[in-house]
């Protein structure tokens, strides 16, 4: 497997498409090329200049709230790696549209990625194919898209991110066909083989304060009343807080999860809307019962994490990250995002990802997680 790689932080999308890119030789032309950069880059500029430089690759990527390449946690930058070998198969597929049909929408992928790969669904296998997700952070359709498109590959592994926007919570692009695409999901299908393993981790337990959703507006993952009193009101009590000390970085720091099983998924907190309300990276409902979880030491989890996935599955040569922004801002706080991206160098050759609005694992979206994909073997 060949991997070329770069980064620029110039805001200018061509000048940082030629700095990322100038060490690599003339030749070169990946099989795949993922890129991710920040808002500070003009995402359609990005997708052109990145499609005229490079005709014949297949290009997917999207917009962050924070750059991971190899050795690196970046902020405004722009991040690209390109991998090539006769191993891996790639096909991709674009949702352009989020409100259309779910079922119909990840049926149709599905199809046109079988169709480029040209297989049956019955040659689907597991331990063969993997599927990666990038949507729209701010199209609030993940979940009903992710869990029709884990119904259509069944067993595949299937896991990605939600493109941001720096936390401006303004415009989210996914990247393809030369094109940055706005409320759209992005789809891309291997058959591999080369060894991969799908992973994920995240540090959070139950903690001893529970609250019920009594209102809200579900599609727009708003909630206005917790316990029957204003939404933000609630959660800062909670916290011991009055409402304007509520940011990111204290939704970040004292998350609300959901228990289901024997796991608990984090619902993210984004902002504090009009009336009090408060809105949700995640999927909410009327009547669920969130609790105000307690976290573990993240790098003391996260130590733990990395020695479980080199004693099962080795050293990887590619890994593909997409880490929820709010495990960047809880790393920024405690001054240890380098530390923990020099870490994860430990269990891969190469790293290429970004910091999340939201989490795809399998049928789920998720908030506060890390996803990964471990390509190949060192």
């Amino acid at each position: 497997m060949q991997i070329v790689e770069g980064s620029s932080s110039n805001p200018d999308a061509f000048d940082a498409i030629v700095e990322a890119t100038g060490h690599w030789a003339d030749a070169v032309s990946p099989d795949i090329l993922f890129v991710f950069h920040s808002s500070t880059q003009h995402s359609p500029d990005v997708a052109a200049a990145l499609h005229t430089r490079f005709p014949n690759t297949l290009i997917v990527g999207g917009t962050t709230a924070g750059e991971w390449i190899s050795g690196q946690h970046k902020n405004s930058s722009l991040v690209l790696s390109g991998v090539s070998t006769p191993d891996i198969r790639w096909a991709s597929a674009v949702i352009e549209n989020l409100n259309d049909s779910a079922d119909e929408s990840a049926k149709s992928a599905c199809n046109t990625m079988l169709t480029q790969l040209d297989i049956a669904w019955s040659e689907l296998n597991p331990e063969r194919f993997f599927c990666l997700s990038i949507f729209d952070g701010l199209s609030t359709r993940e979940e009903p898209v992710i869990a029709a498109m884990a119904n259509e590959l069944g067993d595949i592994p299937l896991l990605g991110g939600s493109a941001g926007d720096d936390l401006k919570f303004e415009h989210a692009f996914v990247i393809a066909n030369g094109k940055a695409y706005q409320h759209a999901a992005l789809f891309i299908l291997a058959e591999s083989r080369v060894p991969f393993h799908a992973i994920k981790h995240q540090h959070y337990m139950p903690g001893d304060m529970d609250v019920v959703i009594t209102k809200a507006d579900v599609d727009k993952r708003l909630v206005y009343r917790l316990d029957g009193i204003p939404a933000a009101e609630r959660y800062a009590q909670l916290l011991g807080l009055e409402i304007n000390d509520l940011t990111a970085q204290i939704f970040s720091d004292n998350p609300l999860t959901y228990p289901y099983g024997d796991e608990c998924y984090v619902r993210a907190l984004r902002q504090v809307c009009e009336d009090n309300a408060l809105k949700f990276g995640c999927a909410i409902e009327e009547g669920m019962v969130l609790n105000l979880c307690k976290h573990q030491n993240m790098l003391d989890e996260y130590n733990t994490f990395i020695a479980e996935i080199k004693q099962q599955a080795g050293k990887a040569e590619l890994l593909l990250v997409c880490n929820c922004i709010y495990r960047a801002l809880e790393g920024s706080n405690a001054n240890i995002n380098q530390l923990l991206a020099d870490k994860t160098m430990s269990i891969s050759n190469h790293v290429i990802g970004f910091d999340t609005y939201g989490e795809q694992w399998q049928g789920l979206h998720v908030n506060q997680t890390l996803v990964a994909l471990a390509l190949g073997s060192a």
